[in-house]
């Protein structure tokens, strides 16, 4: 039986230890400190977050079945789709697409950390010259912030392994301007897909390359899309760097613009960027609404003549996308995937239109130069657009 005595004893000797453990993990970190090869904690802890997005991704339960007919199954579907995009569109690679890789969740999760970690790259220098994680408390705490930021995007990435199908990566941050992007299909996700929806084996898994073989005429014939690209990224973490270098005192505006703008209808991920942010965005977001949209246009109008069972894919996978759960429309508008997916129809609507008003050659322009590329107000407003592609004849 514990005494009054002995309890206090206990907690003088807890307080002791409790010292000595925090003079002796002060002592490691200050010599970490000073020492030349220390490295304060990364903004992202990228270890966190491969672990745990393998976790959600649950890849263990998700093979590759027969991985080379996959693989030349593919390699056969996108080389029957390049002559089919080319002549809809107009236009030639300069090269045949000859990346294509099968893909179970873990090796897409792998492919795409590699992508994030050179995009995250300016900001984890940015992060690394304002001092994070320099100092005892300083260290600690961002150690602590790189684990739960490392969790929460692994959370996100293991959950989209779970989903996507097909991706065309552009190698958007490779240094060589000729850079070859790279078709993925996560073989045991569209073959889930294919059988919870009773389709076609060979007839879905064209629909899917059509898509992304698309996006490789989209940067890959126009060459200049990428470096757009690139540009707008550039001067979106120029911004951001601005941001971040006065974020203490810059915390109030950001809060300010929040409030002032929440009744406003926008997504919450819009409410918090400046005027000046804001117009870049806007800009990321007309170039990825007409990215995608044109390869949905595109997987259609050459997809409706070519598969038989067309309309029967189109219908079951819409119907798939309509009967969301709760969580995964929580989890869509908390990672702005909502305003992704809403990106998507509007680029669609927008090709459509000006293709039904003047042909497919003369929606052809917004590949041209960056200056024909529509606003996201031409986007909700194709006239507008072909108003101003007039006036420029």
């Amino acid at each position: 039986m514990a005494t009054p005595g002995n309890d206090l004893r206990r907690l003088g000797t807890i307080l002791i230890l409790g010292v000595v453990a925090g003079a002796a993990a002060r002592h490691y970190i200050e010599s970490r400190t000073r020492s030349e090869s220390y490295r304060p904690p990364r903004l992202i802890d990228w270890e966190q977050a491969r672990s745990a997005a393998l976790r959600v991704s649950q890849w263990e339960q998700a093979p590759v079945g027969d991985r080379a007919y996959r693989r030349e199954q593919y390699l056969r579907l996108v080389k029957q789709s390049e002559p089919l995009i080319a002549a809809y569109l107009g236009v030639q690679l300069p090269a045949p697409i000859s990346r294509v890789f099968v893909h179970d969740r873990r090796e897409w999760l792998e492919a795409n950390f590699t992508s994030f970690e050179q995009l995250f790259a300016p900001i984890e220098d940015l992060y690394e010259r304002n001092g994070g994680g320099r100092g005892i408390t300083a260290a600690l705490i961002g150690e602590l912030n790189g684990k739960l930021l490392g969790t929460q995007v692994g959370l996100l990435l293991g959950y989209l392994a779970r989903r996507v199908l097909g991706q065309y990566d552009l190698s958007l941050l490779s240094p060589d301007p000729g850079a070859r992007g790279a078709l993925y299909f996560v073989e045991p996700n569209i073959g889930r897909v294919q059988s919870q929806l009773g389709l076609n084996d060979e007839d879905f898994r064209l629909w899917i390359a059509l898509h992304e073989a698309t996006h490789a005429f989209e940067f890959e014939a126009y060459p200049w899309v990428r470096q757009h690209f690139r540009d707008l990224l550039q001067q979106y973490f120029d911004q951001l760097s601005l941001q971040l270098e006065s974020f203490g005192s810059g915390l109030p505006q950001i809060l300010l613009r929040f409030a002032q703008n929440w009744s406003s209808g926008q997504h919450w991920i819009e409410l918090m960027l400046t005027p000046e942010q804001r117009r870049i965005f806007e800009q990321l977001q007309a170039l990825m609404s007409i990215v995608e949209g044109y390869g949905n246009h595109v997987m259609n109008a050459v997809g409706r003549q070519l598969l038989p069972s067309f309309e029967q894919i189109e219908q079951r996978v819409a119907q798939r996308q309509a009967n969301k759960t709760p969580f995964e429309l929580l989890l869509n508008r908390i990672t702005g995937m909502d305003l992704k997916l809403a990106q998507y129809q509007q680029g669609e609507a927008f090709v459509n239109a000006v293709t039904q008003a003047r042909g497919v050659a003369f929606a052809a322009r917004v590949w041209e130069r960056a200056e024909h590329l529509p606003t996201m107000d031409e986007i909700r407003n194709p006239e507008a657009w072909i108003s101003r592609m007039d006036r420029l004849g």
